[in-house]
C-alpha cells in the first residue's frame, strides 16, 4: 500500500515539474519570438532607411564606316565600348552622416570592376556638406552621371567636350552650399586632391594630377541650369610607352616625350533648357596645359523634342588644338597632339518604362584639316561615321 502511495505522488510531482517546465518554456519561446520580431522589424527600418543600393547598366553594340577610331569604333563593330555595368551603395546612420561607394565594370576595359565613387559626407548644421575620399571630378554638367547613361540625352555624350579629359574622379575633399533664392537656388563647390592618370587613360601615358584646385557654381530653376567652373592642377612624372631604342646611344624612345611638370588648368560653362516638348544644352570648354602637350577648346550644342515617350534629337560639336606651334619641332607622335573636328549627331531617346531607355545614334565627324582629327594616329582618314543602338537602365 505505501509503494502504490509513494509511485502515486511521485506521478503527480513529475506532472506537476512537467507543467511548470511547459509554462516557461512557453514563455520562453514568446520571449524569444518578441525578441526575433524587434529584430527583424529593425533590420527593415535599417535596410528601408539607412541603407539603399541601386544599380544600373548600358548595353550598346556600334560600328563605324571606316577605322578612323572615333569613340573606339571601326568597320569590325563593338558591342565593349559603350556597354558597362554599375552599382551603387549609400549607407545613411544619421540625417547629417553618409558614406556611398559606387562600383563600374566596363566593356572597354574587359569588365574589370573599378572604384569610381568611395567617400564619406557630412552635412553641418549651417548646411555645408564636406566629402572626403574618392569623388567624380566635376567638370562638366553631367560628371555626375558619366557612367550612367540613362540621366543622358544621347546616346553617348559628345567626345569632343566629355572625352578628352584623362581622369573622371579624384582623391581628395569638396565642400558645397546651397543658396535658396525665390524661385531657384544656387549651387557653390569648391574642391581640391589629386589622382593618378593610368595607360588607360585618353593621355597615353602613366603619371599623376596633383595640386588640383577648383570652383563650381550651378544656378538652377524648374526649367534652366546654368553652370561654370574653373580648376587648375599640376601633371607630373608622365611616362609614355617606349616604341623603341635609340640606335646612336641606347636610350628608350617613347611614344612621347615624358613630363616631369607641367601646370594646367580646364574651364567650363554649359547651359541647359528643359521643358515638357524642348530640350536645349551646350557646354564649352577651354584646356591649357603648360609646354608641348595640347591646348584646347570644344563645346557642343544639343536640340531635342520630347513627344511622349520619343524624343529626336541632333547635336553639333568642335573640337580644336590652339597651340600647334608649340609641336612643330617635335616627333611625328607629337604632331598627333595637333588636330580638329567638327561632329554632327542624330539621334532618338525612346523611354519604353521609367528607369529603360532605348537609343539610336548615328554621328559624322570631319573637317580634320591637316590632322587625325584627335583620332587613330596610323589613320589617313579625313571624316567617318559611327552608328550606335544602345540600351540605358537604372534599377
Amino acid at each position: 500500500m505505501m509503494n502504490k502511495t509513494l509511485m502515486a505522488t511521485a506521478l503527480l510531482s513529475a506532472l506537476a515539474s512537467t507543467a511548470v517546465h511547459a509554462d516557461t518554456t512557453s514563455e520562453e519561446v514568446a520571449a524569444l519570438q518578441q525578441q526575433v520580431d524587434s529584430l527583424s522589424s529593425l533590420i527593415a527600418n535599417i535596410s528601408k532607411d539607412t541603407i539603399h543600393v541601386s544599380g544600373f547598366a548600358s548595353g550598346a553594340f556600334g560600328i563605324a564606316n571606316n577605322d578612323a577610331g572615333y569613340a573606339g569604333y571601326t568597320t569590325d563593330g563593338s558591342y565593349h565600348e559603350d556597354s558597362l555595368f554599375g552599382v551603387q551603395a549609400t549607407f545613411k546612420p544619421s540625417k547629417s552622416l553618409e558614406a556611398t561607394i559606387q562600383l563600374v565594370a566596363k566593356g572597354s576595359l574587359d569588365w574589370t570592376p573599378k572604384v569610381t565613387a568611395a567617400y564619406l559626407g557630412y552635412t553641418f548644421d549651417n548646411d555645408i556638406k564636406l566629402r572626403a575620399g574618392k569623388l567624380r571630378l566635376p567638370l562638366f554638367m553631367l560628371s555626375d552621371y558619366l557612367d550612367l547613361g540613362y540621366a543622358q540625352p544621347w546616346a553617348r555624350s559628345p567626345e569632343e567636350v566629355y572625352g578628352r579629359v584623362p581622369i573622371s574622379s579624384f582623391t581628395g575633399v569638396d565642400a558645397s552650399y546651397e543658396i535658396e533664392l525665390e524661385d531657384s537656388y544656387i549651387n557653390l563647390q569648391a574642391f581640391t586632391g589629386s589622382e593618378t592618370m593610368s595607360d588607360e587613360s585618353s593621355a597615353g601615358g602613366v603619371g599623376t594630377v596633383e595640386d588640383m584646385v577648383g570652383l563650381v557654381s550651378t544656378w538652377n530653376d524648374d526649367y534652366w541650369t546654368v553652370r561654370a567652373s574653373y580648376t587648375i592642377a599640376t601633371v607630373k612624372d608622365v611616362e609614355f610607352p617606349i616604341v623603341g631604342i635609340d640606335a646612336n646611344n641606347g636610350k628608350p624612345i617613347t611614344a612621347l616625350p615624358n613630363i616631369e611638370s607641367e601646370s594646367g588648368s580646364y574651364a567650363s560653362f554649359g547651359v541647359r533648357y528643359e521643358n515638357e516638348n524642348w530640350l536645349v544644352m551646350g557646354e564649352a570648354t577651354q584646356t591649357r596645359v603648360d609646354g608641348y602637350f595640347s591646348d584646347s577648346n570644344a563645346g557642343y550644342v544639343t536640340v531635342g523634342y520630347h513627344l511622349n515617350q520619343v524624343m529626336p534629337y541632333v547635336s553639333v560639336a568642335r573640337l580644336e588644338t590652339v597651340d600647334n606651334e608649340e609641336r612643330e619641332s617635335l616627333n611625328q607622335a607629337a604632331q598627333s597632339l595637333t588636330y580638329q573636328r567638327n561632329a554632327y549627331s542624330v539621334g532618338t531617346r525612346w523611354d519604353i518604362q521609367p528607369g529603360l531607355a532605348m537609343k539610336f545614334d548615328v554621328t559624322y565627324a570631319n573637317n580634320f584639316g591637316d590632322t587625325n582629327g584627335g583620332l587613330d594616329p596610323k589613320s589617313t582618314e579625313d571624316s567617318t561615321t559611327v552608328f550606335t543602338i544602345k540600351v540605358d537602365a537604372t534599377f
